[in-house]
C-alpha cells in the first residue's frame, strides 16, 4: 500500500473495552468507514547453534576489519505476514535486522522444514478492525504474544505522502483524536531504515514490516 506508515503500542489498553472506544471514535468522530477485520502475525525463529558456527567458520579468514561482532540478534529471523486471501504479503527480517524481504507463500512451509536451521520460539499476533478516512487508513488490533494479552496496536497509514518525516504530524493529530489523554503509548521513534537497507525517504510495506519488528524487539515484546 503507497503512503507512509507508523506503527506504535498502546501499552496499558483494556481489551475489548479499548478497541471499542476506538471504534466509537473512528466511526462516530472522525466518521471512518470500517473496512472490516483485520489482522497479523509475526512470528520468531532461532537459529541453531550448530549453523550459526558453521556460519562464523565461512569468515575465519575473513580480515577482521571487515567483520561485524556477533550479537543475539544475529541468531533470530522474524516472519512478518500482513493481509488476508489475494491481499496476503509476508516479509523475512533476517539476522540483526539487516535484510527484510518479501518472499512467496510457500516459503513460511520451507522454513518450517529447515528445523536443523531455524527453530519457532515465539508469536505474536494482532485481531481488529481497519477503518478508511478521506487520505488515510487505521487499523487497530488486540496483540497477543503466545497467550498472553500485551496491549493494543495502531497502525496509521497517510495515503497521500510516502515521506514519514512529512507525515508524523499528521498522523500525530489523528491519533490525539482517538486515543485518551492519559493512554501510555510506545511510539516506536527511532526507526533506523537505513539499517535494513531501506530508503529512509520513501515508505513501503517492507518498511512497515521492519517497523513491527523494531517495536517488538525494541519493547522486548518478543
Amino acid at each position: 500500500m503507497a503512503g507512509s506508515t507508523w506503527v506504535l503500542w498502546w501499552r496499558d489498553a483494556q481489551g475489548t473495552a479499548s478497541l471499542g472506544l476506538l471504534q466509537e471514535r473512528l466511526l462516530r468522530g472522525l466518521r471512518a468507514t470500517l473496512r472490516g477485520r483485520w489482522s497479523m502475525d509475526t512470528k520468531l525463529y532461532h537459529s541453531q547453534h550448530n549453523f550459526v558456527e558453521r556460519q562464523q567458520l565461512k569468515v575465519a579468514d575473513t580480515p577482521t576489519h571487515t567483520r561485524t561482532r556477533g550479537t543475539a540478534s544475529d541468531q533470530s529471523m522474524y516472519l512478518v505476514v500482513r493481509g488476508q486471501g489475494a491481499s496476503r504479503r509476508q516479509y523475512f527480517v533476517m539476522a540483526s535486522n539487516r535484510v527484510v524481504v518479501e518472499t512467496e507463500p510457500e516459503m513460511e512451509s520451507v522454513v518450517a522444514r529447515l528445523k536443523n536451521l531455524w527453530t519457532p520460539r515465539q508469536t505474536a499476533r494482532i485481531e481488529g478492525y481497519s477503518y478508511e478516512g478521506d487520505d488515510w487508513v487505521i487499523r487497530t488490533g488486540n496483540l497477543m504474544v503466545g497467550t498472553s494479552y500485551k496491549g493494543l496496536i495502531i497502525e496509521i497509514n497517510y495515503l497521500p505522502c510516502s515521506n514519514p518525516e512529512e507525515t508524523r504530524g499528521l498522523m500525530r493529530e489523528l491519533l490525539m483524536m482517538i486515543l485518551p489523554p492519559d493512554a501510555q503509548i510506545d511510539p516506536n521513534n527511532g526507526v533506523d531504515y537505513r539499517r535494513a537497507a531501506l530508503d529512509p525517504d520513501r515508505m513501503t510495506d517492507r518498511h512497515t514490516a521492519y517497523q513491527y519488528v523494531n517495536l517488538f524487539t525494541q519493547s522486548s515484546l518478543l
